[in-house]
Protein backbone atom coordinates (compact mmCIF):
# COMPACT_ATOMS: atom_id res chain seq x y z
CA UNK A 1 0.00 0.00 0.00
CA UNK A 2 2.83 2.41 0.80
CA UNK A 3 4.15 2.24 -2.80
CA UNK A 4 0.79 3.40 -4.07
CA UNK A 5 0.91 6.44 -1.82
CA UNK A 6 4.54 7.25 -2.58
CA UNK A 7 3.80 7.04 -6.31
CA UNK A 8 1.08 9.61 -5.88
CA UNK A 9 3.38 11.74 -3.72
CA UNK A 10 6.10 11.74 -6.39
CA UNK A 11 4.09 14.22 -8.43
CA UNK A 12 4.77 16.91 -5.84
CA UNK A 13 8.40 16.17 -4.92
CA UNK A 14 10.49 19.34 -5.11
CA UNK A 15 12.69 19.58 -8.20
CA UNK A 16 16.47 19.57 -7.75
CA UNK A 17 18.43 22.69 -8.56
CA UNK A 18 19.22 23.19 -12.27
CA UNK A 19 16.47 20.80 -13.32
CA UNK A 20 13.43 21.89 -15.24
CA UNK A 21 10.23 21.79 -13.16
CA UNK A 22 8.77 18.34 -13.22
CA UNK A 23 11.94 16.42 -14.19
CA UNK A 24 12.61 15.16 -10.68
CA UNK A 25 8.99 14.16 -10.21
CA UNK A 26 8.89 12.38 -13.57
CA UNK A 27 12.09 10.48 -12.79
CA UNK A 28 10.76 9.46 -9.39
CA UNK A 29 7.51 8.21 -10.91
CA UNK A 30 9.36 6.21 -13.57
CA UNK A 31 11.58 4.60 -10.93
CA UNK A 32 8.61 3.71 -8.76
CA UNK A 33 6.67 2.39 -11.75
CA UNK A 34 9.59 0.11 -12.63
CA UNK A 35 9.70 -1.15 -9.05
CA UNK A 36 5.97 -1.79 -9.06
CA UNK A 37 6.25 -3.75 -12.30
CA UNK A 38 8.99 -5.81 -10.65
CA UNK A 39 6.67 -6.61 -7.77
CA UNK A 40 3.86 -7.43 -10.19
CA UNK A 41 5.89 -10.14 -11.95
CA UNK A 42 7.29 -11.63 -8.73
CA UNK A 43 5.76 -15.15 -8.54
CA UNK A 44 6.44 -15.31 -4.81
CA UNK A 45 3.99 -12.46 -4.09
CA UNK A 46 0.23 -12.81 -3.96
CA UNK A 47 -1.62 -10.39 -6.27
CA UNK A 48 -2.05 -7.05 -4.50
CA UNK A 49 -4.78 -4.63 -5.65
CA UNK A 50 -2.84 -1.62 -4.36
CA UNK A 51 0.01 -2.43 -6.77
CA UNK A 52 -2.38 -2.58 -9.72
CA UNK A 53 -4.09 0.66 -8.71
CA UNK A 54 -0.70 2.39 -8.47
CA UNK A 55 0.29 1.11 -11.93
CA UNK A 56 -2.92 2.51 -13.40
CA UNK A 57 -2.30 5.91 -11.79
CA UNK A 58 1.18 6.24 -13.31
CA UNK A 59 1.82 8.16 -16.55
CA UNK A 60 4.01 5.45 -18.09
CA UNK A 61 2.36 2.11 -18.72
CA UNK A 62 3.36 -1.43 -19.61
CA UNK A 63 -0.07 -2.37 -20.87
CA UNK A 64 0.75 -6.04 -21.41
CA UNK A 65 2.21 -6.35 -17.92
CA UNK A 66 -0.79 -4.56 -16.41
CA UNK A 67 -3.22 -6.79 -18.28
CA UNK A 68 -1.45 -9.90 -17.02
CA UNK A 69 -1.46 -8.61 -13.45
CA UNK A 70 -5.15 -7.71 -13.71
CA UNK A 71 -5.85 -11.28 -14.87
CA UNK A 72 -4.05 -12.60 -11.78
CA UNK A 73 -6.10 -10.31 -9.56
CA UNK A 74 -9.33 -11.33 -11.23
CA UNK A 75 -8.49 -15.00 -10.80
CA UNK A 76 -7.71 -14.51 -7.12
CA UNK A 77 -10.73 -12.39 -6.25
CA UNK A 78 -13.32 -14.00 -8.49
CA UNK A 79 -12.32 -17.46 -7.32
CA UNK A 80 -12.56 -16.46 -3.70
CA UNK A 81 -15.91 -14.72 -3.96
CA UNK A 82 -17.52 -17.10 -6.44
CA UNK A 83 -17.61 -19.86 -3.83
CA UNK A 84 -21.14 -21.03 -3.23
CA UNK A 85 -20.40 -21.78 0.40
CA UNK A 86 -20.45 -18.46 2.23
CA UNK A 87 -19.33 -20.20 5.42
CA UNK A 88 -16.09 -21.19 3.69
CA UNK A 89 -15.46 -17.56 2.80
CA UNK A 90 -16.19 -16.39 6.32
CA UNK A 91 -13.86 -19.01 7.83
CA UNK A 92 -10.94 -17.43 5.97
CA UNK A 93 -11.71 -13.87 7.03
CA UNK A 94 -8.75 -13.77 9.40
CA UNK A 95 -6.41 -14.22 6.43
CA UNK A 96 -7.47 -11.05 4.58
CA UNK A 97 -8.54 -7.63 5.86
CA UNK A 98 -11.67 -7.91 3.76
CA UNK A 99 -13.11 -4.40 3.58
CA UNK A 100 -9.98 -2.49 2.60
CA UNK A 101 -8.48 -5.12 0.31
CA UNK A 102 -11.68 -5.70 -1.62
CA UNK A 103 -12.31 -1.94 -1.80
CA UNK A 104 -8.87 -1.36 -3.35
CA UNK A 105 -9.51 -4.11 -5.90
CA UNK A 106 -12.83 -2.55 -6.93
CA UNK A 107 -11.25 0.90 -7.13
CA UNK A 108 -8.57 -0.62 -9.36
CA UNK A 109 -11.21 -2.08 -11.66
CA UNK A 110 -12.68 1.40 -12.12
CA UNK A 111 -9.25 2.59 -13.26
CA UNK A 112 -9.03 -0.12 -15.94
CA UNK A 113 -9.28 0.84 -19.61
CA UNK A 114 -11.40 -0.54 -21.10
CA UNK A 115 -13.52 -1.35 -18.07
CA UNK A 116 -14.02 -5.08 -17.42
CA UNK A 117 -17.41 -6.67 -17.94
CA UNK A 118 -19.68 -5.40 -15.14
CA UNK A 119 -21.33 -8.77 -14.48
CA UNK A 120 -18.58 -10.38 -12.35
CA UNK A 121 -18.08 -7.10 -10.48
CA UNK A 122 -21.64 -7.05 -9.16
CA UNK A 123 -21.10 -9.97 -6.80
CA UNK A 124 -17.87 -8.39 -5.52
CA UNK A 125 -19.64 -5.10 -4.85
CA UNK A 126 -22.30 -7.05 -2.96
CA UNK A 127 -19.60 -8.79 -0.92
CA UNK A 128 -17.98 -5.43 -0.11
CA UNK A 129 -21.31 -4.09 1.07
CA UNK A 130 -21.68 -7.19 3.27
CA UNK A 131 -18.26 -6.68 4.87
CA UNK A 132 -18.94 -2.99 5.38
CA UNK A 133 -22.15 -3.90 7.17
CA UNK A 134 -20.14 -6.31 9.33
CA UNK A 135 -17.77 -3.48 10.16
CA UNK A 136 -20.72 -1.24 11.02
CA UNK A 137 -22.20 -3.90 13.29
CA UNK A 138 -18.83 -4.32 14.97
CA UNK A 139 -18.62 -0.57 15.54
CA UNK A 140 -21.88 -0.70 17.48
CA UNK A 141 -20.40 -3.32 19.78
CA UNK A 142 -16.80 -2.12 20.06
CA UNK A 143 -17.16 1.62 19.43
CA UNK A 144 -15.18 1.49 16.16
CA UNK A 145 -15.24 -0.55 12.93
CA UNK A 146 -13.67 -4.00 13.18
CA UNK A 147 -11.03 -3.15 10.54
CA UNK A 148 -10.58 0.50 11.51
CA UNK A 149 -11.90 3.74 10.04
CA UNK A 150 -9.36 3.77 7.21
CA UNK A 151 -10.62 0.54 5.68
CA UNK A 152 -14.19 1.52 6.51
CA UNK A 153 -13.71 4.75 4.56
CA UNK A 154 -12.19 2.86 1.61
CA UNK A 155 -15.23 0.60 1.60
CA UNK A 156 -17.68 3.50 1.49
CA UNK A 157 -15.64 5.19 -1.26
CA UNK A 158 -15.44 2.04 -3.43
CA UNK A 159 -19.16 1.36 -3.12
CA UNK A 160 -19.89 4.95 -4.09
CA UNK A 161 -17.60 4.76 -7.12
CA UNK A 162 -19.56 1.68 -8.21
CA UNK A 163 -22.80 3.54 -7.46
CA UNK A 164 -23.91 1.07 -4.81
CA UNK A 165 -26.17 2.60 -2.19
CA UNK A 166 -25.47 1.94 1.47
CA UNK A 167 -27.70 2.55 4.44
CA UNK A 168 -27.67 6.00 6.01
CA UNK A 169 -26.65 4.49 9.36
CA UNK A 170 -23.49 3.09 7.78
CA UNK A 171 -22.58 6.50 6.38
CA UNK A 172 -23.42 8.28 9.62
CA UNK A 173 -21.00 6.05 11.55
CA UNK A 174 -18.23 7.63 9.46
CA UNK A 175 -19.74 11.10 9.68
CA UNK A 176 -19.99 10.95 13.48
CA UNK A 177 -16.37 9.80 13.68
CA UNK A 178 -15.32 12.84 11.63
CA UNK A 179 -17.38 15.19 13.76
CA UNK A 180 -15.85 13.88 17.00
CA UNK A 181 -12.26 13.53 15.79
CA UNK A 182 -12.07 9.74 16.12
CA UNK A 183 -9.82 9.09 13.14
CA UNK A 184 -6.55 9.39 15.04
CA UNK A 185 -4.02 6.58 15.23
CA UNK A 186 -1.99 5.96 18.36
CA UNK A 187 1.35 7.65 17.73
CA UNK A 188 0.47 8.39 14.10
CA UNK A 189 -1.36 10.71 11.73
CA UNK A 190 -5.08 10.68 11.05
CA UNK A 191 -4.71 12.65 7.81
CA UNK A 192 -4.94 9.62 5.50
CA UNK A 193 -8.15 8.39 7.12
CA UNK A 194 -9.66 11.87 7.17
CA UNK A 195 -8.82 12.33 3.50
CA UNK A 196 -10.30 8.99 2.36
CA UNK A 197 -13.43 9.71 4.40
CA UNK A 198 -13.72 13.16 2.79
CA UNK A 199 -13.35 11.61 -0.68
CA UNK A 200 -16.14 9.19 0.21
CA UNK A 201 -18.34 12.05 1.45
CA UNK A 202 -17.72 14.07 -1.71
CA UNK A 203 -18.47 11.06 -3.91
CA UNK A 204 -21.75 10.30 -2.14
CA UNK A 205 -22.88 13.89 -2.61
CA UNK A 206 -21.69 14.13 -6.22
CA UNK A 207 -23.33 10.86 -7.26
CA UNK A 208 -26.55 11.81 -5.43
CA UNK A 209 -26.63 8.55 -3.50
CA UNK A 210 -27.98 10.23 -0.36
CA UNK A 211 -30.87 12.54 0.49
CA UNK A 212 -30.63 16.31 0.53
CA UNK A 213 -30.25 16.61 4.32
CA UNK A 214 -27.44 14.08 4.57
CA UNK A 215 -25.78 15.54 1.46
CA UNK A 216 -25.58 18.92 3.17
CA UNK A 217 -23.96 17.33 6.24
CA UNK A 218 -21.45 15.49 4.07
CA UNK A 219 -20.63 18.70 2.19
CA UNK A 220 -19.98 20.48 5.49
CA UNK A 221 -17.78 17.59 6.69
CA UNK A 222 -15.71 17.75 3.50
CA UNK A 223 -15.19 21.49 3.99
CA UNK A 224 -14.13 20.95 7.61
CA UNK A 225 -11.62 18.32 6.53
CA UNK A 226 -10.15 20.65 3.89
CA UNK A 227 -9.72 23.40 6.49
CA UNK A 228 -8.02 21.05 8.94
CA UNK A 229 -5.64 19.85 6.26
CA UNK A 230 -4.67 23.36 5.24
CA UNK A 231 -4.02 24.21 8.89
CA UNK A 232 -1.99 21.03 9.39
CA UNK A 233 0.22 21.44 6.32
CA UNK A 234 3.86 21.59 7.35
CA UNK A 235 6.61 23.84 6.05
CA UNK A 236 7.83 20.95 3.90
CA UNK A 237 4.47 20.98 2.10
CA UNK A 238 3.36 17.64 3.48
CA UNK A 239 -0.06 17.02 4.99
CA UNK A 240 0.66 14.81 7.97
CA UNK A 241 3.43 12.72 6.38
CA UNK A 242 4.66 11.46 3.01
CA UNK A 243 2.08 8.66 2.99
CA UNK A 244 -0.99 10.69 3.90
CA UNK A 245 -0.19 13.67 1.65
CA UNK A 246 -1.38 12.07 -1.65
CA UNK A 247 -4.81 11.35 -0.17
CA UNK A 248 -4.99 14.88 1.25
CA UNK A 249 -4.14 16.35 -2.14
CA UNK A 250 -7.03 14.47 -3.74
CA UNK A 251 -9.43 16.15 -1.31
CA UNK A 252 -8.25 19.55 -2.53
CA UNK A 253 -8.70 18.76 -6.23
Amino acid sequence: MWLLLVLLQAAVLPAQLCEAPGEAAAAAVRALSARLLGLAVDPARDPDPSIYLALRLADDHDLRGEEQYLAQLQDAFQHRYSRADAVACRSAEAEWPETGRLALYLLGLRATCPSPEPGPQRSLVTWLKYYLEEDWAGSRQHGHPLNGYYQYSLGVLALCVHRKRVREEVIRRLLVAEQHGRFGHIGGSATDTEAVAALAFACLERERLVGARLAAELRAATRRTRRRMVEAQGRDGFFGNVYSTPWAMQVGV
